[in-house]
Formats: C-alpha cells, sequence, structure tokens
C-alpha cells in the first residue's frame, strides 16, 4: 500500500536511494537497508529524541522546528528521499466488498464508497486499496467459496488530505522527497511477519507515548487501535509509588520492571495496573476479532500469537504476564526476520534497541522493493 508514490513518482532514471523514517510524538528513528552479494544488510541507521510538543497525536504541532532537525540529521548524510509512515491514529482502514472490474473503475467504486467507510467528507481522502485472496475455508460449520463471492473484497486505507500535506509539506522543507507514504501498521507487519504467513497475528506496539494494537492476516492489515497507555505512563506510576524523579523512574523500570519480589513490590504494584489494562484491551480486541467471520476469505480465522515490539515493549516479566493472563503465545518480534536469518546476520544494534526499529526497518524494506 502506497499513498504517495503514484502521485510523485521519481524520474525512471535515477538509481535511488531512500531511508525509512518513522517518526513518532517523541522520536525519529531510521534504518537504510541495503542489497548485498550476502544478502540484504543494515547500511546505517540512527535515532533522536523530539521534544514535547512537536507532534501531537501524530499531528505535527510545529513544521518548521520539525524541518529544520530533519535537515539537520539528512543533509549531512545526503540523504534526499525517504519512504515515511503516516501516523496511525490518523489513518482509516475498512473492508470493502467491490465490483470485477478495470483498477482505474475500481478505484472511483472506492472513492464513491469511502463516505459510507469512513468518517472523512467526499473529496478529503488520501486513499489506497489491496485485494483480500478469495479462497475457500469453512468458519463455524458454514463454508464459504469463491462462488458465494460475486465481488472481490478489499482492505481499504484512508488519511485526511490535510495530515498527508502537512507531512508532504514539512518534508519539502527539510528538503526530503517521499517517495512513498505508508500506514505506519503496515511498514511493522512487513518487519515483523514473515513473507507468506497467512494466519492472524496481533502486534502490540508498546511505545513510549503510546499503544498501538494491529491485527495482521492474509498479508494485510486488518485493524489497528492506539491507546494513550505506554511507557511514559510507567515512569510516572513508578516516580509516584516511589517518591522520586521520572527520570529516575524510568532507570528503575527497566532494571526492576514486574518482577514479583518483596523488594520490588512497590514498583510491582504500580505497574500491574497498566499492564493489566494493556492485556484488556488485547483480550477486547481478540474477542471482537474471532467471533466475527467477515474477515475469514482464505485465512484460518483465530490469531494464533501476540508479536511485541516498540521501545518499552522489553519490560522485565511483561511478556509472560501478557501470555499468561490472555491464554496465547506472547514473543519479541524479530525485526529482522525478513532481512536475514540471525544465524547468518547480526546487526549492529542491539535486540532491546532493535524492537523500537521495527516500523523504521519495515519502511527500508519497501524502499528496497520500490528501489
Amino acid at each position: 500500500m502506497s499513498l504517495l508514490y503514484r502521485l510523485l513518482p521519481p524520474p525512471s532514471y535515477l538509481d535511488i536511494t531512500a531511508v525509512g523514517l518513522d517518526i513518532s510524538d517523541r522520536s525519529i528513528k531510521y534504518a537504510e537497508l541495503a542489497e548485498t552479494g550476502k544478502g540484504i544488510r543494515l547500511k546505517r541507521f540512527g535515532s533522536k529524541t523530539l521534544n514535547a510538543g512537536v507532534i501531537e497525536s501524530g499531528e505535527i504541532k510545529k513544521p518548521e522546528e520539525l524541518s529544520a532537525i530533519l535537515y539537520s540529521i539528512f543533509k549531512p548524510l545526503k540523504v534526499g528521499y525517504v519512504v515515511s509512515a503516516l501516523p496511525e491514529e490518523r489513518g482509516y482502514i475498512s473492508v470493502m466488498p467491490l465490483p470485477q472490474a478495470e483498477k482505474d473503475q475500481i478505484r472511483e467504486a472506492v472513492e464513491l464508497s469511502l463516505p459510507e467507510k469512513i468518517p472523512l467528507p467526499a473529496g478529503e481522502a488520501v486513499f489506497d486499496f489491496e485485494f483480500m485472496p478469495q479462497t475457500a475455508v469453512s468458519v463455524g460449520g458454514a463454508k464459504i467459496s469463491e462462488d458465494q463471492i460475486p465481488h472481490q473484497d478489499a482492505v481499504v486505507y484512508a488519511f485526511p488530505k490535510t495530515v498527508v500535506q502537512g507531512y508532504l509539506n514539512m518534508f519539502f522543507a527539510a528538503k526530503l522527497r517521499p517517495v512513498s507514504f505508508v500506514m505506519e501498521t503496515e511498514a511493522l507487519g512487513r518487519a515483523l511477519i514473515a513473507r507468506g504467513e497467512n494466519s492472524p497475528i496481533m502486534i502490540v506496539d508498546f511505545g513510549k507515548t503510546r499503544t498501538t494494537f494491529v491485527i495482521i492476516a492474509g498479508g494485510l492489515v486488518r485493524f489497528s487501535s492506539t491507546v494513550s497507555v505506554a511507557g511514559a505512563f510507567l515512569d510516572q506510576v513508578i516516580a509516584k509509588a516511589l517518591n522520586i524523579s521520572v527520570k529516575e523512574a524510568e532507570t528503575v523500570k527497566k532494571e526492576k520492571g514486574m518482577q514479583n519480589t518483596p523488594e520490588n513490590s512497590k514498583v510491582y504494584s504500580a505497574v500491574l495496573p497498566v499492564a493489566s489494562a494493556v492485556a484488556d484491551e488485547i483480550e477486547r480486541h481478540i474477542l471482537f476479532w474471532n467471533t466475527h467471520a467477515e474477515h475469514v476469505h482464505g485465512l484460518s480465522p483465530e490469531i494464533s500469537k501476540i508479536i511485541l515490539s516498540g521501545g518499552d515493549s522489553n519490560l522485565f516479566g511483561f511478556k509472560e504476564y501478557l501470555g499468561f493472563k490472555i491464554g496465547l503465545p506472547a514473543e519479541y518480534g524479530n525485526t529482522w526476520t525478513n532481512v536475514a536469518p540471525l544465524e547468518e546476520y547480526v546487526p549492529e544494534i542491539k535486540f532491546n534497541e532493535s524492537l523500537s526499529y521495527s516500523t523504521a526497518v519495515g519502511l527500508s524494506l519497501i524502499a528496497l522493493e520500490k528501489n
């Protein structure tokens, strides 16, 4: 799914090197992968913390400041092209039945149907779509076959034009040209879900300012939701429980996490309600997915496991707590799943750190495909 590539295609004669660029409310992360004789390798990467208020809930509040920061990062690196993520909380996902027709006609049909599916006025959305596989499947004893489907289903992704234009203007001011805008959750899946994996999987991206829940099935993002409960909130509750500064609390969080020991009882008691709230959200989304058959063409309908991503997902004991409470396997995501087997190549990013680079790496994989 490429929301912008069609509108701003680069000249075909250019050998473009595009960097995967992930911009969140509190950080900038980038990664560049390169094809080598030994396979795909990490060429360069980096990150920078953003001050609060530059971006809020995916909306750029201080475009001049953000563009100046990006210019200072990428000008010395001689980077001119990026594949960038658009914020999940500003996007919309919907499944739409479409007629059998040429792609241009289908696109017109999607545009006409958008107001029925997403809460944006007609003509004020930038959108793209991907077709779902149509394969016979049995759900709850009721067989769904291709003969019963006189249409083709597609997953439609849309963003307000104002959001896309805001990011576009900011990038141009930073002397950067976006080759493609991609939904953030698609980039996550591109990095963490192995090619050819069709079973529904939930990714839980536990970051600094938000937690995002993503369901990917058949290689497509089918659902996403975001809550503001995240790592920064853990810092605050630990600081309050121990009567220490937020900066000190962040250190305690990394060292102690959810250790359920007498020495760590105050921290554990402070962190547990947050972890429980995340688990409740996961259970709620899984229950909804598993009990609705609309989504199952060609797929095993039930979610098979949970993959953890994001810089705060490696909180000690968090993975084990979620697996026990939810009753599904929970594992840390492997950011390099579609780069190279770890037994063949170990990138220079430490594993714990790599959990926060999944989106940037996914964007860089997409950049390689565009090149």
